[in-house]
Order: C-alpha cells, then sequence, then structure tokens
C-alpha cells in the first residue's frame, strides 16, 4: 500500500479538509490538497522571521536595534507581552524569537510594523510561495483571515532553510537554531515517539517547527532531522466542527497520525 493510501485510509472519517506536503529529500514528494489555500494562522510568522534577516542581511536593519512594545501592537492571543508594561523596549532578535517559540502576537505586531506587510509579501514571492500572503497585523476579536497559505508553499520555505538557501548558510542555521527551542510540538514533534527523541541511541537530531492555530484551523509544518536524513512535512487542517477551541484534540490526533505514518515510512 503506497503512503498516499494510507494517509488517506486513516484521515477517511475526520469531518473536514487536510493538505499534506511531505518532501524526505531523496527524491520522493507526497503532495495531498497540498495547493488548497488554507488560513495561514500563526504559521505566516516564519516568513515574517525570514524577512527580518533578509533586512538584516542586506544592511537595511540592525542586529542592534530595538522595538518598543507601543498600544497599536496590542493583541490577545498567544505569548507573554500582553502582560508587560507598554514602552518597554527589547532587541530586535529578541522580539523575533519571542514570536517563534511562544507564538507571541504582540511581538508579530511590532516585526509587522518594523518590517512592513509590502516588503514581507514581496520576500514571499521571490521565495516561490505563489499562494501566500500577508494581508494584515494580528487583530483583536476579528473574524477575518490575516494570512492565507498552502501546504506546498509551507514546505517549499522549509526545504530552502534545510538547504541553506536563504541569503547565506549562517542566516539558515540561525533560524534552525530558534526553532529548535520551539515550545509548541502540534502535531510534528507529538506524532513522533519520545523514544527516538530522548533514547542515548536516539534517532532524532532535532525537530524545527512552526505551528499555528485560528478558529478552526490547526495548521504544523518543519524539518524532521534524523540520523538517516532530514525530511520536510507540513500538514494544514480546516473546516473541523471547533470554531472556539473547546475540543481539537481529535483533530490533532489526527496531525499526529499523519506525522507517525511519515515517520516510521522514513525510517523504514
Amino acid at each position: 500500500m503506497n503512503l498516499e493510501k494510507i494517509i488517506n485510509n486513516c484521515t477517511v472519517n475526520f469531518e473536514g479538509k487536510i493538505a499534506v506536503y511531505y518532501d524526505d529529500l531523496k527524491g520522493n514528494v507526497l503532495e495531498i490538497n497540498e495547493n488548497e489555500e488554507y488560513n495561514g494562522a500563526s504559521c505566516i510568522k516564519i516568513y515574517i522571521l525570514i524577512e527580518l534577516f533578509n533586512q538584516l542581511y542586506k544592511g537595511i536593519k540592525s542586529r542592534e536595534d530595538k522595538l518598543k512594545y507601543q498600544e497599536k501592537d496590542y493583541v490577545d492571543g498567544s505569548g507573554v507581552l500582553r502582560y508587560l508594561s507598554k514602552n518597554i523596549e527589547l532587541p530586535v532578535l529578541d522580539v523575533a524569537t519571542l514570536m517563534m517559540i511562544i507564538s507571541d502576537n504582540i511581538a508579530t505586531n511590532m516585526l509587522i510594523n518594523y518590517l512592513g506587510i509590502e516588503n514581507i509579501n514581496r520576500t514571499i514571492k521571490e521565495l516561490g510561495c505563489k499562494n501566500t500572503k500577508l494581508y494584515s497585523k494580528f487583530k483583536m476579536g476579528e473574524n477575518e483571515t490575516f494570512s492565507i497559505t498552502t501546504a506546498k508553499d509551507y514546505g517549499i520555505v522549509w526545504k530552502k532553510i534545510n538547504n541553506k538557501e536563504l541569503y547565506d548558510e549562517k542566516i539558515s542555521e540561525e533560524i534552525i537554531e530558534i526553532l529548535k527551542n520551539q515550545k509548541y510540538h502540534e502535531m510534528i514533534a507529538d506524532g513522533i515517539d519520545d523514544f527516538y527523541k530522548k533514547a542515548d541511541d536516539r534517532v532524532i537530531n532535532y525537530i524545527a517547527t512552526k505551528s499555528g492555530k485560528y478558529k478552526n484551523v490547526r495548521n504544523d509544518g518543519g524539518i524532521v532531522s534524523t540520523i538517516y536524513g532530514d525530511y520536510i512535512l507540513t500538514i494544514l487542517i480546516k473546516d473541523f466542527k471547533d470554531e472556539f477551541y473547546m475540543n481539537d484534540e481529535y483533530v490533532y490526533n489526527y496531525g499526529r497520525k499523519i506525522s507517525s505514518i511519515i515517520f516510521q515510512n522514513f525510517i523504514r
């Protein structure tokens, strides 16, 4: 039985839509609904991080810059800055780290102001992600889509990071180092048994991911680095019946099953 059929069989009873993009970096690619547009949710933050490093690389911005948390940046949701005092200043790379490893929405808005939406979107297109776009800053209590992406576009950007194709090799390595400290492991990492990650003779070198959720959207994507090589996996899920986050564990279970199937197939 081929891999696509196995995944389709395990998700046949899921009441929603799932898109998957998997590249084993050895010439084998699996695509399921890979070009269908999904709400990007917090997955769009990886593109914001890349634009930051783009402007740092070109000398447009400086690593010594500090960003001030202002009232206009405030938004509810994930992160810790909303609990801190207004007008505090943080080094720009600290703001970026907050955006990525705890998905801080205020840090995200600070960086969008600092970098410019038009610049972020220009870089998204230059990366080859034709169906991804950031529409606005993150807003509070509004029922709208702040960004869109596809499973394939999200996979493309992770492949470029893994292959050290962003501006220079050190930038890709720095991005990976940030993402290795990810605190939210929604589907891809949690779909892999801890034995493979923590045993003395573990198979996993590292997992670098960025997930996202918004209303009835659950996304995850990133790099799984193993002793046998690396692979790219993105999983986007939408249109399930859980608009208010009340019972999304069953959704994550489907994502974890997909991750487990991919991982077992890869190491086999």
